[in-house]
């Protein structure tokens, strides 16, 4: 006697053989959808980066004021009626700087800094490291850096 069709063992093999497909689907769904999450948190710290480094060029007369491993000292409130001075603007520019990365990546590990080096002579450029740190979300215990370099000449009289 001839069988047709598929017997339950069969059919239970195939059932097994196809969640253990869906299963690596799943997963890898999972670490895209993580990688994703990551990559939109390195943009945000790379936008936060970007934003501190076009104030820095645009703020060009106080130069070292934007060091933070230097206290900044404690300028005037500015207002309409007296606007700031390039080191108060500095020090605002800085505190903006740090707060945004600590409301953008609220860990007690996050870290923000601008370390500045003068310029060597009159022709070389200032240097600033802007760099901010926070802990990776895919990778527990690892650290995730954005970085920028920037490179601004001193003011030049009458430009």
């Amino acid at each position: 006697m001839k069988r047709r069709g598929f017997t339950l063992i069969e059919s239970l093999i195939a059932l097994v053989v196809l969640s253990i497909g869906l299963l690596g689907a799943a997963a890898t769904l999972l670490g895209s959808l993580g990688a994703h999450a990551d990559a939109l948190r390195r943009a945000a710290a790379l936008e936060l980066v970007r934003d501190v480094a076009d104030r820095i060029r645009a703020n060009a007369v106080a130069r070292s004021a934007y060091d933070t491993s230097v206290a900044a000292p404690a300028g005037p409130e500015c207002s309409a009626e007296s606007p700031c001075d390039g080191a108060a603007r500095a020090a605002l520019d800085s505190a903006h700087f740090y707060t945004a990365a600590h409301v953008s990546f609220p860990f007690d590990a996050t870290s923000a800094d601008i370390h500045f080096e003068p310029a060597a002579g009159p022709a070389a450029p200032d240097r600033y490291e802007i760099t901010l740190r926070f802990p990776a979300r895919s990778q527990p215990g690892v650290m995730d850096v954005v970085g920028l370099t920037v490179l601004a000449f001193a003011p030049v009289a009458g430009a």
